[in-house]
């Protein structure tokens, strides 16, 4: 690793580059799967945010509208919101496709439920590679669905939703948002999305000389999208709900945040996405910040961490008309 570790080191922001050195960079694979399953679920703390913030955690098991098995979700409300509904803030965790749930969110949702009103609700899709697509189109889309047809119930604004999503969880926020649209079934406003992973031919093209050193890297990215697909990436015909940097056109999709490190993986579609948003006609708001990767979330409170959540705020708040 000597030399390649020299490639993009000197670029990494001074007050995130630790994390390079507390958690080294590992492709993952079939064979580190499990154990890199064990380790995340150790990491997570299993925080009781109603100890924290003044909210109230409930989880719930809803049905899928395409026949799979049950879907658990999360649900984070205020315990005094401050109107008869609310808007709904509505969630997709990363982990490549293949790791993670709603536990790390937790915080970052009681948080946004307790300061500004928000029913936040997290999803647990079924995972790669025991799972492919369209699963996990189908249980985001049904936890969502779910919400919509129980608003009265959970005291939420159908008119007021937001849907977001980080790594993975943002491609799958993308692809979802596309397969929204084309349903007409109900409508989103606002779509977040954090270093999303939005294009399986990125796994496959050249090295990039800066990008996708650290973290996640594009043998972790092959694996990741191998997994979902259920074959090789970078084939011919692939569906934009699975796959949404291979959209036709993102016209019609709702108000757009889009928050991407310079040396990430993801940089090059995040920019291509941005651009083809902006080409479509989709009001698109971006964020690329110096020498940040893909674990700058564990530095919350880092200079441009910081600049992040205020600038996603503000979109989020002004895209659901909340200022």
């Amino acid at each position: 690793m000597g030399e390649q570790k020299s490639r993009s080191r000197h670029l990494i922001d001074l007050e995130i580059i630790s994390a390079i050195d507390l958690i080294p960079t590992s492709d993952l694979s079939e064979a580190t799967l499990m154990e890199s399953r064990n380790n995340q679920s150790k990491m997570l703390p299993q925080i009781d945010v109603t100890q924290m913030f003044p909210v109230t955690f409930e989880e719930r098991a809803v049905p899928s509208y395409f026949g799979g098995p049950d879907i658990r979700i999360e649900i984070i409300k205020p315990r005094q919101p401050k109107n008869n509904k609310m808007p709904l803030y509505y969630s997709i965790h990363g982990g490549g496709m293949v790791l993670g749930s709603p536990v790390g969110d937790r915080s970052s949702h009681a948080s946004l439920a307790a300061q500004h009103g928000f029913c936040c609700v997290s999803v647990y899709y079924r995972l790669a590679p025991e799972h492919v697509q369209p699963s996990q189109l189908q249980d985001c889309y049904s936890g969502l669905k779910w919400c919509i047809e129980h608003a009265e119930e959970l005291a939420i604004d159908t008119q007021k939703v937001a849907l977001a999503g980080s790594s993975a969880g943002g491609g799958l926020a993308a692809g979802l948002a596309l397969y929204i649209r084309d349903q007409k079934e109900f409508d989103i406003h606002h779509l977040r999305l954090r270093s999303p992973m939005l294009d399986d031919r990125t796994s496959i093209s050249p090295d990039h000389p800066y990008a996708g050193e650290f973290v996640w890297t594009k043998r972790s990215n092959y694996f990741g999208w191998k997994s979902v697909l259920g074959h090789e990436p970078g084939q011919g015909e692939v569906s934009e709900y699975y796959v949404p940097a291979r959209a036709k056109s993102l016209a019609g999709l709702p108000p757009t945040y889009i928050s991407i490190g310079s040396i990430d993986l993801f940089i090059d579609e995040a920019l291509l996405f941005a651009k083809q948003l902006v080409f479509d006609g989709v009001l698109v708001e971006l964020h690329v910040y110096p020498g940040y990767h893909h674990l700058a979330p564990m530095f919350p409170n880092a200079h441009f961490s910081q600049e992040g959540a205020k600038s996603s705020e503000y979109a989020l708040l002004k895209a659901l008309e909340l200022q």
